[in-house]
């Protein structure tokens, strides 16, 4: 336990906000670790992923820390240029490839996906949009949609699996789905060469999932975005791949605060940001995004980064300080609920939830055992309990079963899913079951 809570290794696999938390929690346990940075070599991926109302306060606290604690740190990102735009201090980064164009221009990469805007520039909905794909999608062919919004992909996965025109095998992929699903959904895509498959997912797909598609059709949010939904179309580049991009949701409503979707000149709705793309210029698209961001930061407003680094980093305000640099800011409109069921995990072993649930009430409870075994007995548990606990909305009508904390559980956790699928409308909303 010590050696998990102090770091104790030569390697170390973290996530985000894992690594955020031993930079500027304010908590005891968070900051344990916070020694082992000292001489090491930190590689940051996906770092356009974070929120951007907060990369000037990111970049500028890494140049510190960097400097400080004699670390090295690599950030990774296929589209950001160098954030010490943001910065006023003497550049200190260095790119570790120096021609990116090789890459990026080379046929093989640049050439191996299609752009096509026809839907973008027509009115849509979810009919027209399967009329489409239906009609442009050969036999033996896979084709992958992505939305914005959860309920939306849920919706439009209801409507294709009731018509059926086409498809041999029709899957959907969405937060809402555990580590177990999602592996048994991919391995069947890969394993299935010859079928017309369909996969309509959500931003799960875009990052960290190795997987190869012949269509992609998305709904459009930010550049970053768009350029990782190419990535799984026409991966293996053995043929001419190609992608439509349409809009439908308001990609505000989900990426709140991020001027890459607020403003429409930074979307593909400007056909200069079309033409950005198609050369893979991210350096020009990010200039613009970046100039908007460092403008706010000397606004007057309570957000201004001289303000927060006088006042809040300068008198060692910690609370202020952990809440301004929380990468995923806290959900107070939804709660946790553990929705016990037995589910097969990629082995074939038979995971009982609710077994589960006990367990963990039984590590609870138990004040005889060491506290050192019960973190490890109960971090075990854990694991096993993520397969079961969704984030519903708080005003979500149903029964529980028992609460432990923050934790919600209901024992019949089937009840609330539908062909395998968690049916949050029966959850959340008019067609509430009660158990």
């Amino acid at each position: 336990l010590l050696n998990r809570q102090f770091l104790n290794y030569p390697f170390i696999l973290t996530t985000h906000v894992s690594f955020f938390e031993t930079l500027f929690s304010n908590r005891r346990e968070s900051v344990f670790g916070f020694l082992q940075l000292a001489d090491s070599v930190v590689v940051l991926d996906e770092i356009q992923s974070y929120r951007n109302e907060i990369w000037s306060e990111i970049i500028n606290f890494l140049n510190v820390f960097a400097e400080m604690l004699n670390m090295k740190i690599i950030i990774m990102s296929a589209t950001l240029p160098n954030l010490e735009v943001l910065t006023d201090e003497k550049s200190t980064s260095v790119y570790l490839i120096q021609n990116r164009n090789k890459y990026f221009n080379h046929p093989l990469f640049q050439n191996r996906v299609e752009i096509l805007y026809e839907l973008l520039d027509s009115e849509l909905c979810a009919e027209s949009l399967y009329e489409h794909i239906v009609e442009h999608t050969p036999n033996g062919k896979k084709v992958l949609v992505e939305f914005i919004k959860k309920t939306t992909a849920e919706r439009f996965f209801r409507m294709v699996c009731e018509d059926k025109k086409l498809f041999d095998e029709v899957y959907c992929l969405t937060g809402d789905d555990n580590i177990a699903d999602r592996k048994k959904i991919l391995n069947r895509i890969s394993n299935s060469e010859g079928k017309t498959i369909l996969m309509i997912a959500t931003q799960v797909i875009e990052a960290g999932v190795d997987i190869d598609m012949d269509i992609g059709y998305k709904d459009i949010s930010k550049l970053d975005s768009e350029e990782q939904f190419m990535g799984r179309i026409n991966r293996s580049c053995r043929h001419k791949g190609k992608v439509y991009f349409f809009h439908m949701d308001r990609a505000g409503e989900i990426y709140r605060n991020d001027i890459r979707v607020e403003n429409q000149e930074f979307t593909l709705a400007d056909k200069g940001i079309r033409e950005i793309l198609k050369r893979k210029d991210f350096d020009s698209y990010y200039l613009p995004v970046l100039n908007v961001l460092k403008n706010f930061n000397k606004t007057a407003s309570g957000e201004n980064l001289e303000t927060f680094f006088n006042d809040d980093v300068g008198n060692h305000n910690f609370y202020n300080i952990e809440k301004r640099m929380r990468l995923i800011e806290k959900n107070d409109r939804n709660i946790s609920l553990y929705l016990a069921r037995k589910i097969i995990l990629e082995n074939g072993e038979i995971l009982d939830g609710w077994e589960c649930w006990k367990e963990y009430k039984r590590l609870l409870m138990d004040y005889e055992m060491g506290y050192a075994k019960k973190q490890y007995e109960l971090s075990v548990v854990k694991s096993k309990m993520n397969y079961f606990i969704y984030q519903v909305k708080k005003n979500a009508d149903f029964n529980y079963s028992e609460k432990i904390g923050e934790i919600y559980a209901i024992q019949d956790g089937e009840e609330y899913f539908l062909n395998g699928r968690l049916d949050r409308e029966k959850l959340e909303g008019d067609k509430v079951s009660f158990i």
